[in-house]
């Protein structure tokens, strides 16, 4: 078994129950079957903060196609030899953020860099954790089973 391309992967949505702090969770079940894969024990997570510009508190048109375009250009420069894995994506209240699990982080930051050099100054962080059990993506998944 062999881990896809993000891009040709079913993705499952989830959304949160709470009207005051709405949330959408986008995931890929398949990556179930490679929790805790040695080859990427390290969690890149990159967080980008809007203007909430209405009352749902999501990303306006602009922001989502904005976003939609970054995570293309980041799974450009990623996907194709799964030099990171896109594994979630979760939006709440005024932020964004991507979870990728990786190996070398200096390869995968020469490679965002590169992906983003012609784009203008955007507003994300990135933070490295080691991650080497897929902790965060358990959490995920332990989430939306209890929520079924």
């Amino acid at each position: 078994m062999k881990i896809v391309a993000a891009n040709s992967d079913a993705w499952s949505i989830a959304k949160g129950k709470d009207p005051n702090n709405p949330s959408v969770l986008r995931f890929r079940p398949s990556l179930q079957h490679f929790l805790a894969d040695a080859n990427y024990p390290r969690r890149l997570t990159i967080v980008w903060t809007f203007e909430v510009t209405d009352s749902s508190g999501m990303p306006s048109d602009t922001q989502s196609a904005d976003m939609k375009v970054f995570e293309d250009r980041l799974l450009e420069a990623l996907d194709p030899d799964l030099a990171a894995i896109l594994a979630f994506v979760y939006t709440t209240r005024g932020t964004r953020e991507w979870h990728f699990y990786l190996s070398d982080v200096n390869e995968v930051g020469i490679r965002i860099n590169q992906a983003l050099a012609s784009v203008p100054k955007l507003p994300i962080q990135l933070n490295v954790e080691d991650d080497p059990n897929w902790d965060e993506l358990r959490q995920v998944f332990l989430t939306c089973a209890r929520q079924t």
